[in-house]
């Protein structure tokens, strides 16, 4: 499978970069071209140096990136993705598009701030075209546990779409990470619960002096 990681330079689009390397061909996407293949670089090196066997791990432009892949993962803050989603627009057309994105501000604490639509994940699929299925999914995954691939990830991530195949999509990649265990959330307007967790999370952190916070249901 072809994956693209836009955001692909920051701490949780190298985990993932790190995790599916083995099976897939990633490519590592960003404005800065020059950023992009020095972050390709030096994951394929990480791989390389634990002996462990990499499809290929590529750097590009966000643009080059998206082009004829089957997976788009949205690893970007909030703040940008809009915009950025309308400029790539075009190259878009038939893709899977996992979102991570969630809006939130601090005031004291961190506080969920949906848009009109509801959730991050609802506005982006009514940015992109029609034939793009939006999966939202690994919010509460910590990007610091995510990256260290000799450790097992004792999570449960919560994964929401319309589209059943997409979503399976989405659920065997989970599996391939060692001890995610992918739940089925319902439909994408579901995806606000697991949004708001985010802020609720790292607020829970400041308070009880704790880092890294995922989520398992038991």
């Amino acid at each position: 499978m072809k994956i693209a990681i836009l955001g692909g330079t920051g701490s949780i689009g190298e985990g993932f970069a790190l995790r599916w390397a083995e099976k897939h061909d990633i490519s590592i996407c960003s404005r800065e071209v020059d950023r992009a293949v020095s972050a390709a670089d030096e994951y394929t090196e990480t791989l390389s140096n634990k002996g462990m066997v990499c499809c290929g791990i590529t750097g590009c432009t966000n643009e080059v990136g998206i082009r004829d892949v089957d997976v788009v993962v949205l690893s970007v803050p909030y703040q940008g993705v809009i915009s950025l989603l309308k400029n790539l627009r075009p190259c878009f057309k038939d893709q899977i598009v996992i979102s991570l994105v969630v809006p939130m501000k601090k005031n004291t604490w961190f506080e969920y701030t949906p848009p009109k639509q509801g959730s991050a994940a609802l506005e982006i699929r009514d940015v992109l075209p029609k034939g793009v299925k939006v999966v939202s999914a690994y919010h509460n995954v910590s990007a610091k546990k995510l990256a260290n691939i000799e450790l097992a990830l004792d999570y449960d991530v919560v994964v929401c779409g319309d589209d059943e195949s997409a979503k399976k999509t989405v659920v065997e990649l989970t599996r391939e990470i060692k001890n995610l265990r992918p739940l089925d959330g319902g439909g994408l307007a579901s995806s606000y619960m697991i949004e708001s967790l985010t802020p609720f999370l790292i607020n829970l952190a400041i308070r009880n002096g704790l880092s890294d916070l995922g989520v398992k249901f038991i």
